[in-house]
């Protein structure tokens, strides 16, 4: 089916927070009026310090008092607003994610969809200094799973995937783009515990590898080249077929058909 042709044009972009009518969590306090009346503070003007913080010195340097310092007010009145650190962390994971743009979801294009989505909260991740860090162990709650929650299933369910694997998607695609984008703002760890460029490093892993016996290695001889590959983008790119690939196994076989991604059908290619 050229879906193309034969879908619906997509509808304007939209956030993940356009959920207007959905209630916040029963746990996160509302806005307590009367203070409001004294201190001009709302949790989102909270929210967007802290952000601000963030950006500028990371998780180890954000503190309710920096925050209130950031907005010219003490933290008294921040911890009226937010609990604690741990509340501003869980606001500020929600806050970034709000800059997801969630296209129409289309189940004749939703392995493309998917990886568009991947690519999406990577680039988004890199843009805020240390949320893929706090991203881990974190869910977002309130509007935001909500949001991006129905849309899975909206474009998902079409193609015949299981209530189960959609669920369990959400988690495993949150996980793994955290968990990359997390380590990709680790930098490279030398083996030697010096402060080493990345190239050095590198070099002197496949100085290693290149030495070993021929004889008794030689598929890693063989895959020089792609064991040491530098392209993180074609890595991050690799994972996500993977996940993929996975995901065609519960489609229907008439969704399956044709939902095979570009990178996906060039390595089969490659590999017959």
């Amino acid at each position: 089916m050229d879906s193309a042709q034969d879908s619906p044009p997509p509808a304007a972009s939209q956030s993940l927070m356009a959920t207007d009518g959905i209630p916040e969590p029963a746990w996160r306090a509302g806005e307590r009026a009367t203070h409001a009346l004294r201190v001009p503070l709302t949790r989102q003007a909270i929210t967007e310090a802290g952000l601000r913080v963030l950006d500028r010195d990371g998780i180890d340097g954000l503190s309710m008092r920096r925050v209130s310092e950031e907005l010219g007010t003490g933290p008294a009145s921040i911890y009226w607003h937010v609990r604690n650190k741990g509340e501003l962390l869980q606001l500020l994971y929600e806050r970034v994610m709000e800059e997801v743009r969630l296209p129409a979801p289309d189940p004749s294009r939703w392995t493309e969809q998917l990886r568009e989505l991947a690519r999406q909260v990577r680039d988004i991740m890199r843009r805020h200094r240390d949320i893929a860090r706090i991203s881990l162990g974190r869910i977002p709650s309130g509007p935001t799973i909500a949001g991006l929650t129905e849309w899975l299933f909206q474009l998902m369910s079409p193609a015949g995937i299981p209530d189960r694997t959609v669920a369990y998607l959400a988690d495993l695609f949150g996980l793994y783009v955290g968990a990359y984008t997390f380590e990709e703002s680790l930098g490279m760890a030398s083996p030697t515990g010096e402060d080493l460029p990345p190239d050095q490093i590198v070099t002197m892993l496949r100085d290693y590898m290149a030495s070993l016996p021929a004889d008794r290695f030689p598929h890693i001889h063989r895959a020089l080249d792609h064991i040491f590959d530098p392209d993180v983008d074609a890595r991050f790119e690799f994972g996500i077929d993977v996940i993929l690939r996975g995901l065609l196994t519960y489609a229907t076989p008439e969704m399956a058909q044709g939902n095979v991604t570009p990178a996906a059908a060039r390595d089969a290619r490659q590999s017959g």
